[in-house]
């Protein structure tokens, strides 16, 4: 393994774990290189890895928000930001931010908001991580159907 194919591995383990949508784009793009197990393998360790890493941090990050401003008393106020994930978190609940956060959210969001409103709930890092396991299956796999139809069909 050379140096390049070393940087390029770390590029996708990155993008996964960060903007899973362009990691999925990135490696389907380049169809011819890699194969579905080998595009399976590097999303699922990229995405989990980026769920544990935001998971942990936004944990950590919600008890610091919580000891800075949870003694103080203020009126709430709540910016179209806030209503947009409590609107999220109300309609479709941990499974639905677990789905949605791959490819919609993003993954620090999804983990940020799944930390903050579900962080009781021991399931919560499970479901995170199954979500990034359902969209590494299914992207590609749809990805891989879609040209075998197309190809069938231009013969």
């Amino acid at each position: 393994m050379g140096t390049s194919e070393i940087l390029e591995l770390a590029f996708v383990l990155f993008t996964a774990s960060v903007k899973f949508a362009i990691a999925v784009t990135y490696m389907l793009a380049r169809n011819s290189e890699y194969d579905y197990f080998d595009i399976l393998i590097r999303l699922i360790a990229g995405g989990s890895l980026g769920v544990v890493v935001f998971y942990y941090f936004s944990n950590v990050l919600n008890r610091l928000i919580g000891k800075l401003f949870g003694k103080k008393k203020k009126k709430n106020i709540f910016s179209k930001k806030v209503r947009r994930f409590i609107n999220i978190k109300n309609k479709y609940g941990l499974i639905g931010i677990a789905l949605l956060t791959p490819v919609v959210l993003s993954i620090p969001v999804g983990c940020f908001i799944a930390s903050r409103f579900f962080y009781k709930k021991k399931i919560t890092i499970i479901a995170m991580l199954l979500g990034v396991v359902f969209w590494s299956v299914s992207l590609p796999l749809l990805s891989y159907l879609i040209d075998y139809f197309n190809q069938g069909s231009s013969y």
